[in-house]
């Protein structure tokens, strides 16, 4: 996308998602039906791994977009690069759908590394945040001061053996969570608290078996809630989906029996 084409296409504030090369779920109701989400995976996944979650939101009228963009294997930049590409053409391929509606709105919706993908883009795109048409930012399972378990990986010379984005997600002050400037928009924050058995002796709190509950945890937080679910599972657990539509509809998360819903 050209730089000119993003800055009149947010100078004007319209923006969407792609129907074209980005993976597309058709919407059944249309009670978001000027409402998009930009959804973006984690490490070592593809856009099918967000189906489950994609689908419901569609459910609910939301027009989405899911992000498949390749990490294992793969330097930090090109990451960073390719996502960018995406989101982007996420963006650009709804502009004539929104020229004469005021009220449409994005948002963005990032599993684990996807929510660092996410934050890395809008700290590039500060025309997306200012925009009269951004929505809200939600955060699952992401690992906003690194992961515990990439550091024990690093530690005994493995992490490395998956490339240097899977390389750049340690709790040290210059990996990618811990480079990246704190949130200057609204955003929720999603954490889960069942871990794996064999990775629970790896933390010392509470944790979802890959990313702590405070490693998720960000100063400026719009508001935040745990779930007692594991890392992977927040991706496709219909009470994670409930739990976001409840976010994008009304800035909170609504609690439920298995949630625990931290008041700011």
């Amino acid at each position: 996308m050209q730089k000119n084409t993003l800055l009149t296409l947010f100078g004007i504030g319209l923006f969407g998602c792609s129907q074209s090369d980005m993976p597309i779920v058709e919407d059944e109701f249309s009670s978001h039906q000027n409402q998009q989400i930009i959804i973006v995976h984690g490490l070592a996944r593809s856009a099918s791994s967000m189906e489950k979650m994609s689908t419901r939101l569609s459910k609910h009228g939301y027009q989405v977009c899911v992000v498949d963009y390749s990490t294992l294997g793969r330097a930090l930049d090109k990451t960073l690069q390719d996502s960018t590409q995406q989101i982007d053409e996420c963006i650009d391929q709804f502009e004539s759908q929104f020229a004469q509606d005021k009220g449409s709105r994005i948002h963005f919706v990032g599993h684990s590394l996807g929510g660092l993908v996410i934050r890395d883009y809008l700290a590039k795109k500060p025309m997306v945040t200012h925009s009269s048409h951004f929505g809200e930012v939600v955060f699952l399972g992401t690992p906003n001061k690194g992961s515990d378990v990439a550091d024990f990986f690093s530690s005994v010379k493995l992490l490395p053996l998956a490339g240097g984005t899977a390389a750049s997600l340690t709790t040290k002050s210059d990996s990618l969570p811990n480079s990246l400037p704190n949130p200057d928009y609204p955003f929720g924050v999603i954490a889960g608290t069942h871990s794996y058995p064999i990775l629970k002796y790896m933390f010392d709190n509470s944790n979802d078996g890959l990313v702590s509950v405070e490693s998720t945890q960000l100063e400026g937080m719009q508001d935040f809630i745990s779930v007692d679910i594991k890392h992977d599972t927040l991706r496709s657990d219909p009470l994670v989906t409930d739990l976001v539509v409840s976010y994008l509809n009304q800035r909170r998360f609504t609690s439920s029996e298995n949630a625990e819903v931290i008041e700011f």
